[in-house]
Formats: structure tokens, C-alpha cells, sequence
């Protein structure tokens, strides 16, 4: 059996050069399996005039060892059910320094363009298999044809394999 390992997700970002509020914005669970490929989700928690099935987003990301830090970083994709919510991307080369990661969001020619600092806190959390097939169930729950969805979890994949 592959062993999986199951973490809270949190984490802030700034917009316009200020933090989001509360801190954290975005709380949530992932699934890590042993290649350091991860699928969870997160609850949105920052007020906006979002919708409410914007308020749950789909992570599908890579856990990983930055050999030229000598630290672990993580890269994550947020993917939502709302057609008007595009992919963002976060990235957090040493997830012990604050506040060094950043977000991203696509840009005209689809290429993703930095939007400003993020930071993301995982804890471990104590793995039973009803939790990995809750946290497995919704991002199930993920419309893959919307969004470019589908092809952002392939790209993912595809990154994984390639490591």
C-alpha cells in the first residue's frame, strides 16, 4: 500500500500590498503521496464578494526538497468550481522563512504573473485512511472540464513524473 502522509494547509497572501484578512485567509487538508505529489482542498475565509462555490478551492501541487536551500518548499496550484475563478499558482521555496513564497495568477498570453507575497504553513496531522478517502472525496469534487482544470492537474503530474 502507498502510504500517504496528511497535513493542514494554511496560509496569506497580499493583494495590493496589503495582507488579507483574517490571517490565515485560506485553511485546508492534503493528501501527500510518496513521489511528493499532493491533492487536498481549502476553505477561502478572507471577505470578499465571492461566491459560495468559490469559497472551496481544489489543491493540486508538489512537496519538495529545494536542494539549493537545503529546504523543503512546496508549489501548489488553487483551482475552483466558479467559472469566472481562474487557476492561481503559489510558491514557497523554503517554507521556514515567512513570507517567502508569492502568488500568481494567469496573465494575457496564459503565462502565470506574480501578484504579490504569500506565505504557507503545513502541519502534520496524524494519518488514518478516512481521512485520506474525506480529504480524496472533495477534491473529487473538482469540475475538471472547467476552467482548465483538467489540463492544470495533468501539467502537475506531468512535473512529478519529470522529477
Amino acid at each position: 500500500m502507498n502510504v500517504s502522509r496528511i497535513f493542514s494547509i494554511s496560509g496569506n497572501f497580499m493583494q495590493n500590498g496589503k495582507w488579507s484578512v483574517p490571517n490565515p485567509s485560506f485553511k485546508g487538508k492534503i493528501v501527500v503521496a510518496d513521489d511528493g505529489g499532493f491533492r487536498g482542498y481549502c476553505d477561502e475565509l478572507y471577505e470578499s464578494n465571492m461566491s459560495d462555490i468559490n469559497k472551496t478551492r481544489y489543491i493540486v501541487g508538489l512537496l519538495t526538497t529545494n536542494r539549493r536551500r537545503d529546504a523543503d518548499g512546496i508549489m501548489f496550484y488553487k483551482l475552483s468550481n466558479d467559472p469566472v475563478q481562474a487557476p492561481l499558482l503559489y510558491i514557497m521555496q523554503d517554507l521556514s522563512e515567512l513570507n517567502s513564497g508569492s502568488w500568481s495568477a494567469p496573465g494575457q498570453i496564459g503565462l502565470f504573473v506574480r501578484k504579490g507575497v504569500a506565505n504557507i504553513t503545513l502541519d502534520a496531522e496524524d494519518y488514518s485512511e478516512e481521512e485520506e478517502d474525506r480529504i480524496h472525496a472533495k477534491f473529487a469534487e473538482l469540475d475538471k472540464d472547467l476552467n482548465g482544470n483538467g489540463m492544470v492537474i495533468s501539467i502537475c503530474q506531468n512535473l512529478i513524473g519529470e522529477m
